[in-house]
């Protein structure tokens, strides 16, 4: 019956429809298996295999550590929201890193009704310079305890329970947790983007197979960062320190995701079109440097993607008078379509987004060509080594 229904069709109408067909397919397995796992994973501790629930461990101690050049707006909306959280014991480390402005000042003042703030002050060296790596470390040296979290100083957790929506994800084998950024007062496009790509690694992590994460959401173990030998002494300028150390630590079984409204931060930063291009081309110049294969982590999506678009395109014209084929054809993009609804408002509903789902919907069509735009032009330009 196969070779009689693919009879009806020219070698040309052939091809084309077993592209689209693989494409189709590839793009459900990514909307269900990858992106759909940061939607629908299970909100508890991860069961042992037997079946018997894990009870919840009690929360450990944690350092948090903030890097900080020139903040001092930022701290001081910001900081409180950090050092307020409801935790039974914690400490805040600010690294105050080659600051011209008045950021020791308000961070010694705030000393005083926040103790378990501790600061450390990088003084600038006109003829050493470093990036924020170094901060970082100075950071992780001054920790007190084994678990540390890392937080950006434009961030701030929307609730009091993010500490304990992170530093919950740690079990006796987790070493790194992922969290989820949301950028406030920013175009949707941006977002949209900021949302896409952590459906990538956070689905990818939940698959049991971690490439990176972003260091304004992310925790692991102090004890982790020095049996590694710290960060890549190949990292220079504006480098993502945080996708190559974790691509180099994170394995199947010591990797966790913090998929949860309280555990997601919020980023005051406004993310300007130039800059959104220069911090995509700085980590796509990152994962060179990764161990794990993952050169381009989003380009297998994109290219399963654009070959489903290119295909069901030429499909149409070509079927266009053709009202059984156009019928067929129209029900595997609205399949699609509903596919895509059911995960992103499932995934805005998880990482505490509003607003996005038509921009989602736009960007899927928009951003593989703005992808391999990037790619080519990753490898051209310059990095621009200012402090993240």
């Amino acid at each position: 019956m196969m070779e009689q229904f693919l009879s009806y069709f020219s070698l040309f109408e052939k091809v084309v429809l077993v592209l689209a067909f693989f494409a189709f397919m590839l793009q459900l397995y990514y909307y269900f298996s990858v992106f759909g796992r940061v939607a629908f994973s299970r909100r508890r501790l991860r069961a042992p295999r037997d079946g018997v629930r894990e009870e919840a461990p009690s929360l450990p101690p944690v350092s948090v550590i903030i890097c900080a050049r020139n903040e001092e707006e930022a701290l001081s909306q910001n900081l409180h929201h950090v050092l307020g959280q409801e935790y039974p014991e914690f400490e805040v480390i600010v690294v105050n890193d080659c600051s011209e402005d008045n950021s020791e000042i308000l961070l010694a003042s705030m000393q005083g009704k926040y103790p378990h703030l501790v600061f450390r002050t990088i003084v600038k060296d006109e003829v050493f310079k470093h990036n924020k790596k170094m901060a970082l470390g100075v950071g992780i040296k001054a920790a007190r305890y084994d678990l540390l979290l890392f937080i950006d100083a434009d961030c701030y957790p929307p609730g009091p329970h993010w500490l304990s929506g992170m530093a919950g994800r740690f079990s006796e084998k987790t070493e790194v947790v992922l969290g989820y950024t949301r950028l406030k007062n920013n175009r949707r496009w941006v977002r949209a983007d900021r949302l896409m790509r952590a459906l990538h690694y956070l689905g990818k992590a939940l698959k049991r197979k971690p490439y990176m994460g972003v260091g304004s959401n992310l925790a692991y173990r102090k004890q982790l960062f020095f049996d590694h030998k710290g960060f890549d002494i190949r990292i220079i300028g504006n480098l993502r320190e945080d996708c190559v150390f974790i691509n180099k630590v994170a394995t199947r079984d010591n990797t966790a995701v913090a998929a949860v409204p309280d555990a997601v931060n919020v980023s005051t930063l406004r993310v300007t079109g130039e800059r959104w291009r220069r911090e995509r081309r700085e980590e796509i110049r990152s994962f060179a440097l990764c161990e794990k294969g993952v050169r381009y982590p989003e380009l297998a999506e994109v290219l399963y993607r654009s070959i489903f678009f290119v295909t069901m395109a030429v499909l149409i014209a070509h079927f266009f008078e053709h009202q059984g084929m156009l019928s067929v054809l129209a029900g595997v993009v609205l399949f699609r379509l509903l596919v895509q609804l059911l995960v992103f408002v499932r995934v805005q509903r998880r990482l505490a987004e509003k607003g996005l789902l038509f921009m989602l919907l736009l960007w899927d069509c928009i951003f593989p060509l703005l992808y391999i735009g990037l790619l080519f032009t990753s490898n051209f330009r310059k990095s621009n080594t200012s402090y993240r």
